[in-house]
């Protein structure tokens, strides 16, 4: 396709934690699982990851899958391919070398651009995935070795439809707010029980609680200053509120 064209696709943005608190060796560790674990989860489905437009991040990378791709596959198989792989990868691990995965998909606009790739889809998946509250169910529960989040579009076409193995249930609905992005999404943690996803939700509510007061707290910033006396005033701009 080529630059300022249209089109749709799955798109996947997948990312480790804990990566900026290891030295040179535990990244390239860490690259080299990440890289690992995706691969044999595409053998495992017979998807072929050379067919995907890889942006890759050190840590994680933003994919867009071509249009061949099964989303049923991709969004179910492929994902508890990654969490098995996951879970047999730290066994007997101390929590800090662990590996654990924060996985987005969403599907819509996504085509070149002159610096990558430009769409809504790509701009969902990457915002979804790197949403605060998330972060923070991860940073306090240990024992989470992936957490899935699924844009609203696709739960409602893939997984409410019937196409997955996963039960409706299974999945927890959150406001996403994050930079220009604000939408509904769903999460799937298996590690984790209904109460834990509660917490999500009170995390949710205070991500959005301090969004709110730190856009209140810009809205009504003012500057007053008070002077006694003669003032030099010249090339001066001056501002009258009456309220």
């Amino acid at each position: 396709m080529k630059n300022g064209g249209f089109g749709r696709a799955l798109v996947m943005s997948s990312d480790l934690k804990g990566y900026g608190g290891g030295n040179d060796k535990r990244h390239e560790a860490m690259q080299r699982g990440f890289i690992e674990l995706h691969r044999a989860a595409a053998a495992e489905v017979g998807t072929d990851r050379g067919t995907w437009v890889i942006q890759p991040a050190g840590d994680g990378e933003i994919a867009i899958l071509p249009q061949g791709e099964h989303e049923p596959v991709i969004v179910d198989r492929y994902v508890r391919t990654l969490h098995h792989g996951l879970t047999e990868h730290n066994k007997g691990l101390d929590p800090h070398e662990r590996l654990r995965l924060r996985v987005a998909l969403a599907f819509g606009t996504a085509y070149p651009s002159v610096n990558g790739y430009a769409g809504q889809a790509v701009v969902e998946a990457s915002r979804l995935v790197d949403w605060a509250p998330l972060k923070q169910l991860f940073n306090e529960k240990d024992e989470a070795n992936i957490v899935l989040i699924l844009s609203a579009r696709l739960f409602e076409d893939v997984v409410r439809q019937g196409h997955t193995s996963y039960q409706e249930f299974e999945f927890h609905r959150v406001l996403v707010s994050a930079k220009e992005f604000s939408g509904s999404a769903w999460v799937w943690a298996p590690e984790l029980d209904r109460k834990d996803m509660e917490h999500l939700l009170d995390l949710t509510e205070m991500d959005k609680r301090s969004q709110n007061i730190t856009e209140g707290l810009f809205r009504q910033a003012e500057v007053i200053n008070n002077m006694n006396g003669p003032v030099d005033a010249r090339g001066a701009v001056f501002g009258i509120s009456r309220k």
